[in-house]
């Protein structure tokens, strides 16, 4: 769980920005003659002449790759052509071996064509997302954005300058990595740990629908589970249940970061609709500022105190938004800044329990570990220390719904204002 998991990879590759695969050098060429089949339809910004006369200085062996790299980066950067992270390419006219930062031959051609004039700027543009959307090159066409980073708002949760981050895809909202927030997984393929969502200026009108800003009739609070943000962190419970650390059922309380077992992107999505946030903390130290509100939305809140369970099941509507909330027991010591490990997650070892409060309604099992969503639903529950209130809870975990699925990620939060 420390990264995102195997179907975010199928939708979106994310490594290359021009990637022969699987086909010779003279069928990409074929395939390129998009100057007499293919017109685009959509107008680019004008690129500038210096990148031209690049292009074709080194289309003619004047110039070395790095300076046609940056003519290409430059044209990501002013959001002119936005496809990937990073300027990595891949020789495919060597069959046995690939070998980074050597470009295919092909593009060579193409660039000739492209400085003498040959194929237009629109041709040059559109032609790579032709291509993308051939299977020739293993792009993402959501990948493609001319939406300006000053005109997006990301949430006030995320820290440093936005204009240092990467446009990796768009959906329900524009989608964002830092270049340096990822991990490799066991083959080396990139993985990305905290995605970082913002505000598209152009889909107001939908986020209206969803969002809270002009919406007087309710209020409603989301609980940001910073305990299990730092119940999964270093030195953490899960390097007790690992093996790793036994000492480690009390941990510091971390400053968190926004990913997949803190409910990362949720967080961000409610933050950004206008929704009120608090934590796990707040909440321990006044249960009673749950009164304020009619509305609770609880997340990943796996790790609570006592006094969180009982305030949180006594409200009169909740929506567990994910499983495995109110799993296990902790105490907090303020002095200290520790969270230990009280009851839950078959712990302790001479008395094992599933759920540390004997929650009837815990629904961790099946729906913890189904990520897809498919066949996501909210179904109701009556807690009776709710007085009988009507509950809601969901039946699958859907922190990669709100970046990866676009009407997914609206109805999901069109069916939350409107409970």
């Amino acid at each position: 769980m420390k990264f995102f998991y195997k179907h975010f990879t199928q939708r979106v590759i994310m490594f290359f920005l021009l990637i022969g695969i699987t086909v010779s050098s003279a069928t990409i060429l074929n395939s390129w003659a998009i100057h007499e089949e293919f017109t685009p339809t959509e107008k680019v910004p004008p690129i500038p002449s210096w990148i031209k006369k690049t292009v074709g200085w080194w289309a003619g062996g004047q110039v070395t790759e790095i300076e046609f790299i940056e003519g290409i980066t430059y044209l990501i950067d002013n959001r002119i052509i936005v496809i990937t992270d990073s300027p990595t390419f891949k020789d495919t006219d060597n069959a046995t071996e690939s070998v980074d930062y050597v470009i295919p031959k092909w593009i060579k051609n193409n660039a000739r064509w492209w400085a003498d004039g040959d194929i237009p700027d629109t041709a040059f543009v559109s032609g790579l997302q032709w291509l993308i959307k051939n299977g020739i090159m293993q792009v993402s066409l959501e990948r493609i954005s001319f939406i300006p980073i000053e005109d997006v708002k990301i949430s006030r949760f995320v820290a440093g300058d936005k204009h240092n981050l990467t446009h990796l895809f768009s959906s329900l909202f524009e989608t964002y990595v830092n270049p340096n927030s990822y991990v490799r997984d066991a083959d080396g393929i990139k993985k990305w740990t905290s995605p970082i969502l913002g505000l598209n200026p152009y889909k107001m009108d939908r986020y209206n629908e969803i969002a809270l800003w002009h919406d007087d009739s309710q209020s409603a609070v989301v609980i940001f589970p910073l305990f299990t943000a730092t119940a999964y962190a270093d030195d953490g419970f899960y390097d007790y249940f690992g093996g790793k650390c036994d000492g480690c059922t009390t941990t510091t309380i971390k400053v968190p970061e926004f990913r997949y077992t803190s409910s990362g992107n949720a967080i961000q999505a409610f933050d950004l609709l206008g929704y009120d946030i608090i934590n796990d903390a707040t909440l321990d130290q006044n249960p009673d500022i749950l009164k304020r509100y009619d509305k609770v939305i609880m997340l990943h809140n796996e790790y609570v105190t006592r006094d969180m369970f009982d305030a949180v099941t006594s409200h009169p509507k909740v929506i567990y938004l994910y499983p495995n909330a109110l799993y296990a027991e902790i105490d907090v010591n303020y002095i200290d800044n520790t969270i230990t490990l009280i009851r839950g997650h078959d712990y302790p070892p001479e008395d094992p329990v599933s759920n540390g409060f004997d929650w009837e309604f815990d629904n961790t099992h099946p729906f913890e570990f189904d990520n897809d969503c498919a066949n996501m639903e909210l179904y109701p529950i009556r807690d009776p220390r709710s007085n009988g209130s009507l509950h809601w809870m969901t039946n699958c975990y859907p922190d990669l719904v709100f970046y990866a699925d676009n009407e997914g990620a609206y109805s999901l939060l069109k069916i939350i204002k409107e409970l």
